[in-house]
């Protein structure tokens, strides 16, 4: 008979440890290579822990109440009309270290403010100290318009740190129109087209008032035309600009075309339409006309208000 074959000796400890690793090797007979603790573990003890500083911690809330603090005194001074006082406050702040930019809020009032009193050249400081925002720089450029500084508000558009918006352009437009520079304002059109920045019925309206005068009425239906293909539908203020340029070169047949052309459009004429087209017919000395459209705007109920003489 055989001998009985010797038990199995016992299982190693380094055997015993390679055998309850979890595996994911095809031959699960053989250990397979343990997974890495994730990078983001490792010797996570061994990463120096750095506290904030004291004084650090406690000198934030300190700035953010201090700007907080200096904000509302800016406006109280602001709304009561102590511009220089106002002014010398913004220059303290920027010159905090850190700088502390004032809020564009009441920057933008105190701009204005400036502007209005004829000192341009402090306004601009102010906008320099203040939070970039579209809102303090409309009130700079509208204080450069109003002063007849027509290239400085051009060159601040240009170089605007905020993108500008149709506020911006429009009153830029409107300046420039204001001082018969329509062919500059029709340039600044391009260039808002240009950078993405939608005209509004605002800014056609200005730019078709002002082509009518230095232009001509052709020239601002071609415009018109333009503004209705850009997808900017035109309103009854625009539609009366255009009508008055038309009375204004004396086109008073035309005139009254476009009057009855205007439910077409899609508006109702208005008193302010009819009156346009009366004065017309009245410089023009078409009485019976004049009698006929006075006898209309009876019926819809539009008083005329038109002055002969």
């Amino acid at each position: 008979m055989a001998a009985a074959p010797p038990p199995a000796a016992p299982p190693s400890p380094m055997s015993a440890t390679l055998l309850t690793f979890p595996t994911s090797h095809p031959y699960p007979s053989l250990p397979a290579t343990p997974k890495p603790p994730a990078p983001r573990t490792l010797h996570l003890h061994l990463v120096p822990r750095v506290a904030a500083s004291p004084a650090a911690t406690a000198a934030a809330p300190r700035r953010a109440a201090s700007a907080a603090s200096a904000t509302d005194r800016l406006r109280t001074l602001v709304r009561r009309g102590n511009l220089d006082e106002a002014l010398r406050l913004v220059d303290s702040l920027a010159g905090h270290d850190p700088p502390t930019r004032a809020a564009a809020g009441p920057c933008a009032a105190l701009i204005k403010k400036l502007c209005a009193s004829g000192r341009t050249a402090d306004a601009r400081r102010v906008l320099g100290a203040c939070v970039p925002d579209v809102m303090a720089y409309n009130a700079m450029v509208a204080g450069y318009c109003g002063a007849g500084q027509l290239d400085a508000a051009r060159r601040l558009v240009a170089d605007m740190p905020v993108e500008p918006d149709a506020y911006t352009y429009n009153t830029l437009i409107r300046g420039l129109c204001g001082r018969g520079r329509t062919s500059n304002a029709l340039a600044v059109l391009d260039d808002m087209l240009r950078r993405g920045c939608v005209p509004d019925v605002v800014t056609y309206t200005i730019l078709l008032e002002a082509t009518c005068k230095r232009s001509g009425y052709k020239q601002a239906m071609k415009l018109l035309d333009d503004m209705r293909v850009k997808g900017c539908a035109p309103d009854l203020v625009t539609y009366n600009v255009v009508l008055n340029g038309i009375c204004q070169e004396g086109r008073v047949d035309d005139a009254m075309e476009f009057l009855k052309n205007l439910t077409s459009y899609g508006c109702e004429p208005n008193k302010v339409s009819y009156n346009i087209v009366l004065k017309g017919l009245f410089t023009a000395e078409r009485w019976e006309d004049a009698e006929e459209l006075m006898a209309e705007m009876a019926q819809k109920g539009c008083p005329p208000n038109v002055r002969i003489g």
